[in-house]
């Protein structure tokens, strides 16, 4: 009886992406009961759904560990803000009233992080870049529009008016339109590396192509 056994990358890459399907199905299900069907959040919740999608399918593919390993640092240093910023707002509310720090702190991160990383042969600091500063404006608005408004003393800006001192937070929609600019620059990028790739290895396989073996070469003397 003959058996086969996946290899243990393979195996930990199908099982990273089977959860990370769970955990779609699972964030979708919680969602859905609470999106309104013809407001703007079905559009925010099925597009940020779909970039966690191929966020996770890049992630799990074979092709993509070394250039995995590159990005990581740039997420990270994005969840490290978002959260840094996110408590600096519990801290002084007021900074949750306007977008001047949280427009710093996007625009900083991004040439931070490509000035703090190391360049090896490569390697493009534009894409870490966009990386940066796009997932925190996406974890500033989320911390906006989902998180600090469940917080006692904050209230949305569409709340109705109340009559207790509380603190209105900021319409994040210029945080929102900041993350799909920058996440749109970072397709673009990726895609025409992606094709300047492909260009360079076809023309390195033609000038690689020499005579066969039933080919005959003419050469003009004189």
């Amino acid at each position: 009886m003959l058996t086969y056994r996946l290899p243990w990358a393979m195996a930990i890459r199908m099982s990273a992406r089977i959860a990370g399907l769970v955990v779609l199905v699972a964030e979708a299900t919680a969602v859905a009961p609470h999106v309104d069907d013809t407001g703007a959040g079905l559009w925010f919740w099925t597009v940020l759904l779909v970039l966690q999608l191929a966020a996770m399918l890049w992630a799990t593919d074979r092709r993509s560990s070394a250039a995995l390993r590159t990005a990581v640092p740039a997420p990270l240093t994005a969840v490290a803000v978002g959260a840094g910023w996110t408590a600096l707002a519990l801290a002084v509310p007021v900074i949750a009233t306007g977008n001047t720090v949280a427009l710093v702190a996007i625009l900083v991160v991004g040439p931070a992080i490509a000035v703090a990383s190391r360049r090896t042969a490569g390697q493009r600091r534009l894409p870490l870049a966009l990386i940066a500063s796009a997932g925190t404006a996406l974890l500033i608005f989320l911390a906006i529009s989902c998180v600090l408004p469940m917080v006692p003393g904050f209230v949305g800006t569409s709340h109705p008016p109340t009559f207790t001192d509380v603190t209105r937070l900021v319409d994040p929609v210029g945080e929102l339109g900041i993350f799909v600019l920058l996440a749109a620059a970072l397709g673009v990028d990726l895609l025409r590396t992606r094709i300047r790739t492909r260009r360079a290895a076809s023309r390195a396989q033609g000038q690689g192509y020499g005579a066969g073996p039933n080919e005959m070469i003419i050469e003009r003397t004189g």
